[in-house]
């Protein structure tokens, strides 16, 4: 009780601070131009706190999370263990926020992909303060508070807090606060007298609960469309049940922990940056970055599985004994015990010699990560405000069959170079090239060879398995150009390539599969006309990607046609395998924007994908001896969409700003077998701002104009069907987006 009360009472005071912002300057936050629409990445029609994951046309791999690079270094070493979202904030804290290309994700990182970026506020040479509030119409509360100012001979200071109080659209009854973030950061820098650059150093510490649920039950037609189970409102109904108590098998030492949803759903982190930036003379500039990181991150949110009818001695009643007949939804619960402690440098000299303009830089990164992941099985009724039922007596079952362990260290010692070559008034040619050395060891449980001792069953825990340990090296890489050439009259021709090597990763390592460790091929071609001149930017272009050996796993359903040992003929029995699969996307996107003198400006984008599966063919072996083998070899992958269409119009008129951005997904599969779907759906965003003067402006947003469900989801026992008649109105629970929502939000600079 006192932790919420201090809570508001932060709040409460933050909020008032904002009577003393009655004068500001406008804002100099810039927004670094990337590879597309910049502010796509930051409209995120399903989650409020991350940036979305703009689609290359292959099934996206971010482990819940899109990779952030914040002062030229990342936010985490990596998307699994501490997920970049929940340990940084880009907002007022920022000097600015923009997208990285695939090429320049491919030359820092070493993958291929759209990631976010941003640099910090490292101070100023006269006090500056900027506060931003947001109200949100389901009772958010955003608090976003930036000072900055000189302290002496050069010295400066920047201090930052970002306070988001979200109670969640779907009015869950425990937690009554959805999303819990607590972000502070303090810089202290030094500017040189000469001019030549600046060095800051940096600390943030982080606090984030959350309770990640966005689910609900509906009724799948089977012609793609979904319709209302039971009077069930997508978005505004909750589907977690009021029960805060988590019991689960600690995997590691085998002893029985209760705790609550709340205290296993929260990441802390610290991080302590260095930064420099100097001119050394000549047009030579010298980048130094340093980053320590250190934190644990707990996640215990509830998967959805499959949904079954209990009838009487089926096992479920409610929690005081009383049997239960009716609809069974289960949740597959993984508790994430998670850690990261990191070390990440990069040094880059940049500069210009005649017609060249070249990068040459080094990467040093250090990670020591690891996961302890108890699972188990949890039920509840399926209508609004459900209760948690009892299976056989207990609350939660079939502990530790998807537990995962790893501990390890690595590390990635990396060159890069990069030149842009102005060959002549119409030519000019980017080349840059990634050599990265990867080592990792540690320990896991895994079978090695023929030994089964670490196969994952109800029950199990490190007490019955045994430790093991892996130690890998690798060679990994990138490499790409880029060429334009000038037609004239405002025509060019552009045309890149990128490729990436990388190999696996210590996750991996986590279930008892020892993992392949076959290198990871990404290729990327685009080829295209550009046409520019003073109100129109329009770049279309053909593009092709393709990635070999893709490393998932995936759980398998199959009917028992014969008893084998204590299950019955007709039993449901679930496999989990790895796959290893190519895949490949062969698509053409335009993108154009439109600028003019009256104040009207739109940004449109079409993408038109054919994403495939290639070599994709295994062959499961359950226990009653059925080893049917699948080819999935051409088939869609599920969750991609064949077509995007965005459209981004603004008008700016004296004060005001008036802004809509509209975004069409079409359809996507739900299996392999590409014979479920999911229909199409729109996205819609929009808002107005006023200017009130040079020191403030007020803003009125709406989320999900037209109110779309947005609904998506999978069916396990569909995965493997061709005949889909069973189907037709089936019952089954998924995800939604945002529902309609408005926010008012006010901004105040001095």
């Amino acid at each position: 009780m006192m932790a919420r009360v201090r809570e508001y009472i932060i709040s409460t005071v933050l909020i008032l601070l904002s009577a003393s912002f009655s004068y500001a300057q406008e804002s100099k936050d810039t927004e670094k131009e990337g590879d597309g629409n910049n502010s796509a990445m930051f409209l995120n029609a399903s989650s409020d706190s991350k940036p979305r994951q703009i689609s290359l046309g292959l099934p996206t791999k971010s482990g819940g999370s899109v990779q952030i690079f914040e002062d030229g270094l990342p936010v985490s070493y990596y998307t699994y263990q501490l997920q970049p979202h929940k340990s940084w904030h880009a907002g007022v804290s920022a000097s600015s926020t923009g997208t990285m290309s695939p090429s320049e994700s491919a030359l820092r990182y070493g993958e291929i992909n759209y990631f976010a970026e941003s640099t910090s506020r490292y101070g100023s040479d006269s006090f500056r303060g900027s506060l931003s509030y947001t109200l949100g119409s389901y009772g958010q509360n955003k608090i976003d508070l930036n000072v900055s100012g000189p302290i002496a001979a050069g010295w400066q200071y920047s201090l930052s807090t970002y306070q988001n109080i979200d109670p969640g659209s779907n009015h869950m009854i425990n937690p009554k606060i959805k999303d819990r973030h607590q972000f502070y950061k303090g810089a202290i820098s030094k500017e040189f007298g000469d001019g030549s650059g600046r060095m800051a150093l940096l600390y943030q510490y982080v606090h984030y609960a959350t309770l990640n649920e966005s689910n609900g039950p509906f009724i799948f037609v089977g012609d793609g469309s979904v319709k209302p189970y039971d009077g069930f409102k997508l978005g505004t109904d909750s589907y977690w049940p009021s029960e805060t108590r988590l019991e689960y098998l600690d995997f590691m030492t085998g002893e029985h922990v209760v705790t609550t949803f709340r205290d296993g759903c929260k990441d802390e982190a610290n991080t302590l940056s260095f930064i420099l930036d100097k001119m050394l003379g000549d047009g030579v500039h010298l980048d130094v970055r340093s980053r320590l990181k250190w934190g644990t991150s707990f996640r215990s949110n509830g998967s959805l599985g499959g949904i079954e009818k209990a009838v009487e001695g089926t096992g479920y009643s409610l929690l005081d004994g009383t049997p239960y007949v009716g609809m069974v939804q289960k949740r597959s619960i993984l508790h994430f015990d998670a850690f990261e402690e990191s070390w990440m440098n990069n040094a880059e000299l940049s500069g210009r010699g005649g017609n060249h303009a070249w990068r040459a830089g080094a990467d040093l990164w250090l990670n020591h990560g690891g996961t302890i992941t108890s699972s188990v099985i949890a039920a509840h009724e399926v209508k609004k405000d459900p209760r948690q039922l009892l299976f056989k007596g207990e609350r939660f079952f079939n502990t530790n069959t998807s537990a995962e362990y790893y501990d390890g260290n690595e590390t990635k010692a990396a060159l890069y170079v990069k030149d842009s070559w102005q060959a002549s008034r119409r030519l000019s040619l980017d080349a840059f090239i990634r050599a990265e050395y990867h080592s990792i060891g540690g320990e896991a449980a895994n079978n090695i060879g023929d030994d089964t001792s670490n196969t994952r069953y109800a029950g199990f825990t490190l007490k019955q398995g045994k430790i093991t340990e892996f130690a890998e090296n690798f060679l990994n890489g990138a490499f790409g150009s880029e060429l334009t050439y000038n037609l004239g009259y405002g025509w060019s021709l552009q045309a890149d390539g990128t490729f990436t090597r990388i190999h696996s990763n210590i996750f991996n390592y986590g279930g008892f599969h020892y993992p392949d460790c076959k290198p990871t091929d990404t290729y990327l071609l685009r080829a295209g006309l550009a046409y520019a001149n003073s109100w129109l930017n329009l770049l279309s272009q053909v593009n092709y990607i393709s990635q070999t050996n893709n490393n998932s796993r995936a759980v398998f359903h199959h009917i028992l046609v014969r008893p084998v040992g204590d299950k019955p003929a007709g039993y449901a029995e679930s496999l989990a395998l790895p796959m290893i699969y190519d895949i490949c996307s062969l698509g053409w996107v335009t993108d154009a924007t439109i600028n003019t003198e009256s104040g009207f400006s739109l940004h449109m984008q079409l993408a038109l994908r054919d994403p495939r599966y290639k070599d994709f063919t295994f062959t499961p072996v359950f226990s009653d001896g059925v080893a049917d083998t699948y080819d999935f070899s051409g088939n869609v992958p599920a969750n991609v969409q064949k077509v995007e269409l965005s459209f981004d119009p603004s008008y700016t008129t004296g004060p005001w700003r008036l802004w809509l951005s509209g975004r069409y997904l079409s359809k996507s599969y739900i299996n392999k077998t590409n014979s479920l779907y999911f229909k199409g759906r729109v996205e819609t965003f929009g808002g107005a701002d006023y200017k009130i003067n040079d020191k403030a402006r007020l803003s009125l947003n709406v989320i999900n104009i037209l109110n779309q469900k947005g609904a998506s989801g999978s069916i396990g026992s569909a995965d493997l069907v061709s005949d889909t008649s069973a189907f037709t109105n089936y019952l089954m629970a998924g995800a939604y987006i945002r529902p309609f929502t408005v926010e008012l939000g006010v901004k105040v600079d001095i």
